[in-house]
């Protein structure tokens, strides 16, 4: 599986430095990504490079770039964080806020 290489631009922003294929999807090099976007009061929690983050970034650019509907996108998140890793817990409460306050180009 290909590691997902970046760099960091600031303390919850980050830019692809090389195309990453996920099982998913294709990110390309040069999205920039924030993570999971989480309160900092929350980063205990679920911090935005945690074992969320692979989840994050596949989520944050399906929103950027509108591809598919919200729901199928938000659906992805929680497949994706199982798949690397986030436990049932913090993958469903992320879903679930992700469907109540993600917004993205839809």
């Amino acid at each position: 599986m290909a590691k997902i290489k970046l760099v960091r631009l600031g303390p919850n922003k980050w830019q692809l430095t090389e195309g990453w294929q996920s099982p998913f999807m294709f990110i390309p090099s040069g999205f920039i990504t924030d993570g999971a976007s989480v309160p900092r009061i929350l980063w205990a929690f679920a911090s935005p490079s945690g074992d969320l983050f692979e989840a994050a970034v596949i989520h944050d650019y399906m929103y950027k770039n509108a591809i598919k509907t919200k729901a199928e996108a938000d659906h992805l998140f929680k497949r994706v964080a199982k798949h690397y890793g986030a436990n049932r817990l913090r993958r469903n409460l992320a879903y679930v806020f992700i469907k109540l306050f993600g917004k993205g180009l839809y």
